[in-house]
């Protein structure tokens, strides 16, 4: 009952129907939090400029950008 910042035997001398009611109460608020976290994993940052899925070292840049690879735009 750590979440619900009650001490275990204030807990355990409640009536079943209260606790009951404030598990659910914990419940839903974790199901509405794991449900605001997944619809929001998907935004990105809308000044970002792009992706990065790969590092690569400057001189291997520098051959793919001579050899037409990469573009220069």
């Amino acid at each position: 009952m750590q979440q619900l910042k009650t001490p275990y035997i204030d807990v355990m001398s409640m009536p079943v129907y209260e606790r009951r009611f404030f598990i659910n109460l914990l419940l839903n608020q974790h199901e509405k939090q794991q449900q605001y976290i997944e619809d929001n994993a998907g935004t990105t940052n809308s000044n970002a400029k792009g992706s990065r899925k790969t590092k690569i070292s400057g001189d291997a840049l520098k051959s793919k950008m001579k050899s037409g690879e990469i573009p220069l735009n």
